[in-house]
């Protein structure tokens, strides 16, 4: 099942609260106590990131010198949680500057609260994405002394930016010049034997895309005639003249992609968004 998480903390290296939302009335609010007690205090911190006790999980993160801990009552899904730890981390840096730590969260209190609540709604996760939530939360963080990054400027049409199809890219940008960038990087992956003999061989890859185009575009990315997600007894049943028909396994899409039209015509169509992404791996 989804994250449905009951509470979130924020602690300190000393265990002190810093911030903390409760999204359900299943867990009490001691459960900080526990986590202090059975995880910090036995310094059993570094040896697994998920615990049971009492009858809930706690899942958590360290952050440059802050634990986030998320509790849940019931099973969940673990990747979907640090999944959603880092993209709210990374959400935060974007308003506060590229810092993340206890000196920007006790400076940033307020802009806390309101992002927890929109990021989570009764402990599920909604929309993370800085530049669709930037849109309506427009206050700006305490920004590190520290950090060279310009603030981010609000963009109009908040409406149909958070409802729209197209909610990763904004309407009305212009480029003197529209410029595409594409990178394929891969890497081969070899588990030998001391005899010599192949154990397990791979090659992992992921398309970058630098996108700088104007209006709303609609791009294509055509892959080889011979490269195509295949049941094994398609490919049986059609060999192929030099043997070598490749296979792509675990195929990750940025949310971009039209899946429909790849899984019909096996071409990657997307509205790119604007700036560098991963297309796919």
């Amino acid at each position: 099942m989804p994250l449905a998480a009951s509470a979130i903390y924020f602690l300190n290296l000393r265990g002190d609260v810093l911030i903390n939302r409760l999204y359900r009335d299943d867990v009490g609010g001691n459960m900080v106590d526990a986590f202090r007690m059975h995880i910090m205090q036995t310094k059993e911190l570094g040896t697994c990131p998920v615990r049971q006790i009492g009858g809930c999980s706690f899942f958590y993160m360290r952050i440059s010198n802050v634990y986030i801990v998320i509790v849940v009552s019931r099973n969940a899904n673990v990747a979907c949680a640090f999944k959603f730890v880092v993209e709210a981390v990374a959400l935060f840096k974007s308003y506060f500057g590229g810092a993340f730590d206890e000196d920007a969260i006790r400076n940033n209190f307020v802009l806390i609260y309101e992002l927890l609540d929109e990021i989570m709604d009764f402990g599920y996760p909604q929309n993370l994405s800085p530049e669709i939530l930037k849109l309506y939360i427009t206050q700006e963080g305490v920004r590190s002394p520290f950090s060279s990054k310009p603030a981010d400027k609000p963009v109009p049409n908040a409406t149909l930016q958070v409802t729209g199809a197209v909610g990763w890219r904004r309407e009305g940008l212009v480029y003197k010049k529209n410029e595409v960038f594409l990178d394929i990087v891969e890497s081969v992956n070899l588990l030998m034997s001391s005899k010599g003999s192949v154990l397990r061989c791979d090659v992992t890859g992921k398309i970058l895309m630098k996108c700088f185009l104007s209006g709303m575009p609609d791009l294509k990315l055509g892959l080889n005639d011979k490269i195509g997600l295949e049941k094994e007894s398609q490919i049986k049943s059609r060999p192929t003249k030099s043997g070598k028909t490749i296979e792509l396994d675990d195929v990750t899409f940025h949310q971009c992609v039209n899946l429909t039209r790849f899984n019909s015509e096996k071409t990657v169509s997307f509205v790119p968004p604007d700036g560098e992404f991963e297309l796919m791996k």
